[in-house]
Order: structure tokens, then sequence, then C-alpha cells
């Protein structure tokens, strides 16, 4: 009995690992046909492999281009959203002051609004700010979205931390600013990364607001980028599929090398310090 129970866990575990793994591989082997073999047999093993679908959508789909406005609003926000939310959930995890948990509860409220509900007001602030077709206006919505989820996070990591050391740091002469910086940052890097992950992968992968904020190709983000593969009438998929996997690359790569520590993360918070 005891030897049948984790086979039975695995077989299942293995089953939704096929079920979740089987699109992306299938889309990565039609990459790398032609238009006429995605067409007709979308889901066989490539009779040729057409390696130049990747190269014609390279140079075609203007990806390197995408790329680099991606990596600079992926970056930015992040390295904001990092920054700002480790400051304003220190303050609100170890100050008490009148105000303090309706400063949090706003953090929170953020949560349960969708930001794509107020995109109109959104989109008139930055017209009224000459922000259209500006990466910048991208950068701040991603990074004033990513706020409310990064600070719940690093409140509750925070607050886990011993007061000792901040105590011992105050009584050798430490502020509250070095406390913050030397003692407080080195303690959290573990959430930090973990809210860096999960915002960088938001930041990489959104759609939304790009497309209603940037029109120029010179600035749209690679997920608005790809779109110029289809078409009203047609769609290039021999094309299509190979920018998409590229585009994937990026954030697998990243998630691969975080993946362990992005777990341990996850699972600290249930572990008593």
């Amino acid at each position: 009995m005891h030897f049948k129970r984790p086979v039975i866990a695995y077989l299942i575990l293995a089953l939704f690992a096929v079920i979740a793994l089987y699109p992306l591989i299938d889309m990565l082997l039609m990459s790398f046909k032609d238009l006429p073999g995605i067409i007709a047999q979308p889901f066989s093993w490539p009779t040729s492999w057409h390696l130049e679908n990747y190269v014609n959508a390279w140079g075609e789909g203007n990806l390197l281009s995408y790329l680099i406005n991606t990596a600079i609003v992926s970056v930015v926000s992040v390295t904001v959203i990092t920054f700002f939310s480790s400051m304003a959930a220190y303050v609100i995890a170890r100050f008490n002051f009148k105000g303090n948990q309706i400063i949090y509860l706003t953090f929170l409220a953020g949560l349960a609004l969708p930001i794509q509900m107020i995109a109109v007001p959104l989109f008139i602030l930055m017209k009224q700010m000459y922000l259209i077709d500006n990466l910048l206006s991208v950068i701040l919505i991603y990074s004033a979205s990513g706020l409310s989820f990064s600070v719940f996070l690093l409140v509750n990591f925070i607050r886990s931390v011993p007061k000792d050391l901040e105590e011992a740091a105050f009584i050798d002469g430490a502020g509250y600013l070095q406390t913050y910086w030397h003692v407080i940052l080195p303690l959290i890097r573990p959430s930090l990364s973990t809210t860096a992950l999960l915002n960088f992968i938001s930041a990489w992968n959104g759609f939304f607001f790009p497309l209603i904020l940037l029109t120029n190709p010179n600035r749209m983000t690679v997920a608005v980028g790809v779109l110029s593969f289809v078409g009203q009438y047609s769609t290039q998929w021999n094309l299509l599929l190979p920018a998409l996997v590229i585009v994937m690359l990026p954030t697998i790569i990243v998630f691969v090398f975080a993946s362990r520590q992005f777990i341990r993360n996850m699972t600290a918070g249930a572990v008593k310090m």
C-alpha cells in the first residue's frame, strides 16, 4: 500500500505535466514546418525542418527592437516595484502610527481591482502627460499595478523577521535607513526575488496596455509586435510560431534558473522562524 500511493501520485503528476507541456511542444514542432505543413498536419512530426522560419521571423518581424523595448519595460518596472514595495512594506510592518492599517488596506484593495477596469482614465491621463507612444507610460502602469501584491507579500515576510536583529543594529548606532538597507533587505532577499520574478513575467507578457498606449512600431513590445504576422484574412503561421517561441525563451530561461529559489521562497512562509 505504501508503495502504490507514491506511484499513483507520480502518474497523476506526470499526466498533468504532459497536458501542460504538450501545447508548448507542439508549437515548437510546428514552428519548424512550412505553411502548408502547418495547415495540413498541425499535430504531426515535421517531415522537413525549416530553420529559415526563425531567420525570416527575426528579420521580418523586427523582433530585436521589440525585445529591447520589452526588456527595458520589464527591468525598469521590476526595479521600481522592488525598491518602493520593500520600503513601503518595511514601514507598514515595523512602524505603528495612525493610518498604518488604512495604508495597508489601500494596497490590498489594489489586489481586488483589475487595472483594466480603469483603462480609459489611465489612457486619458497618459495622453494629458504626453506619454502616448512612450515606454514610460507602460512602465508607470506596470510599476503601480505590481505594488499591491509585492507589498502584501513583503509585509508578511518582514513581520516574520525577529525584531532582535533590528534592536541590535539600533544599539550599534544604526538609523532606520541603515537598518532597512543592511539588516532587513538581506533577510528578505528570498521574498524580493520572488516578487521580482513574478513581476518580470507579468511585465514581459503584458499585452493590454502596450496595445492601447503604443502605436509606433519602434516603441512596441513583443506581445504586440508579433501581431504583425496576423492579418485580417490570413495568418503567417510559419512566421508567427517561431516568433512566439523566441518571445517565450527569456521567461523560460529566467524561470528555469530561478525555479529552485522560487519554490523555496513560496514555501518559506509555511516554516516558522
